[in-house]
């Protein structure tokens, strides 16, 4: 029975290696990209049971990259909780209408977003559920 892993897709290293390092911390093993076409060949290669993305990031955007997680077969039926500075109605609505489970607004404190976390995949030593 592994450990459940989440996959965190960030342009900002340092947050990716807090988050990562903290949600290990809890159990959890972390993949990391520094961008959306990465964590889009990461997501398909390694099917994390959860996916934490920025909205902000050069290149394609997490909007789209939360449609083409989505879109794609094998990643489509991953929950991705979108985590961004970006706190309009309208950025929430865009985030929750590209697929996004939930949404996060920065800055958060990690307990939340562990929370989060759980309410949505369970704690990181219950069994998959399976994808």
């Amino acid at each position: 029975m592994g450990e459940k892993s989440i996959l965190i897709i960030d342009d900002h290293g340092a947050l990716r290696y807090i988050l990562s390092f903290d949600l290990q911390k809890k159990g959890f093993k972390t993949l990391t990209a520094g961008n959306g076409e990465k964590g889009i060949e990461i997501a398909a290669a390694e099917k994390p049971d959860m996916i934490l993305l920025d909205a902000m990031m050069p290149g394609i955007d997490g909007f789209e990259t939360c449609r083409r997680l989505k879109l794609n077969e094998v990643t489509k039926n991953i929950p991705i909780v979108m985590v961004t500075a970006k706190s309009q109605r309208k950025d929430v609505l865009e985030g929750l209408q590209s697929g996004a489970t939930s949404y996060m607004v920065k800055p958060f404190k990690f307990e939340e977003l562990y929370n989060k976390i759980v309410e949505i995949v369970g704690p990181p030593d219950a069994p998959k559920t399976a994808q």
